[in-house]
């Protein structure tokens, strides 16, 4: 099965399989109160800013836990029965290493990102030395695109270092070199993946995004010259947050089920042959 394939199978395992669906919505209200904190904080406190920040930190450690349970689950799915305890026999066995491979893609990328901005900026600084200022943002831009057109490619390559931990079980180094063989070898496969994942998360967040939108044209009238500066929107009306609540809700749990069992369907099909 291909990217187009696999989508109508995932989704059918994401929204009926209890194993996926569950751990989905924990995550999901595990997340409620950054987003909470994002539309209900006064001001932009030290304490405000600090628990926010804090909290981004908590979920962040917490993501691997789902994502390795969810990707691990829903591969084991498509050769049998799951439930919950399998669900997190497969978090806690891939947690460490998912969490050190999401150190080192972290790091790997900020690096790149450092990297092209701090040698585009020298680069930069020379040609105006030899030629001109005109010359120099040309080229300083000519090679932020092209470097950033690489960097996108390497970050592809490696996009898929997650299945190798949860799925494959492999290290958080050779994940990898995993994902760079995966991608290399299905290349068309994974562009199509990305196009449909990327259309899925815009209808399973469509709800949300129209609360949000009614929020803001609601408030628009009546928002101050220091809120806009300060880039905050007054706290919404009772009955819009809790639609707020509700939308967001469902639509990460969906999106956290679905977007993880159709990556572990996807990335199944094209690896283990006879698969049905």
């Amino acid at each position: 099965m291909g990217a187009l394939s696999s989508f109508p199978r995932a989704l059918k395992l994401a929204l009926t399989q209890p194993a996926l669906l569950i751990p989905a919505l924990i995550y999901a209200l595990l997340a409620l109160p950054q987003m909470l904190m994002q539309f209900f904080k006064s001001g932009t406190s030290f304490t405000a800013v600090a628990a926010d920040v804090a909290y981004v930190l908590l979920l962040w450690l917490i993501s691997p836990f789902f994502t390795g349970g969810l990707l691990s689950t829903a591969a084991q799915a498509l050769e049998g029965g799951v439930d919950l305890t399998t669900f997190f026999q497969n978090a806690k066995r891939v947690y460490l290493y998912l969490l050190l491979a999401v150190v080192i893609y972290g790091l790997a990328m900020f690096i790149g990102l450092f990297l092209l901005v701090v040698v585009g900026f020298l680069l930069a600084a020379a040609a105006k030395l030899v030629f001109s200022s005109g010359f120099a943002i040309a080229f300083a831009l000519v090679f932020v695109v092209l470097g950033g057109v690489v960097l996108l490619v390497v970050m592809l390559m490696l996009s898929f270092y997650d299945v190798g931990v949860a799925i494959e079980g492999l290290d958080p180094v050779q994940t990898f070199k995993h994902s760079f063989r995966f991608v290399k070898s299905h290349f068309a496969s994974v562009i199509g993946f990305l196009l449909l994942t990327t259309f899925a998360a815009l209808i399973i967040y469509l709800p949300m995004a129209l609360v949000l939108l009614y929020h803001f044209l609601t408030v628009m009238p009546s928002i101050s010259i220091a809120e806009l500066e300060a880039g905050t929107l007054p706290a919404p009306s009772f009955g819009t947050a809790v639609l707020l609540i509700l939308s967001t809700l469902i639509s990460n749990t969906i999106a956290t089920s679905f977007l993880h069992t159709y990556r572990a369907v996807f990335y199944v099909s094209l690896t283990r042959e006879g698969m049905p």
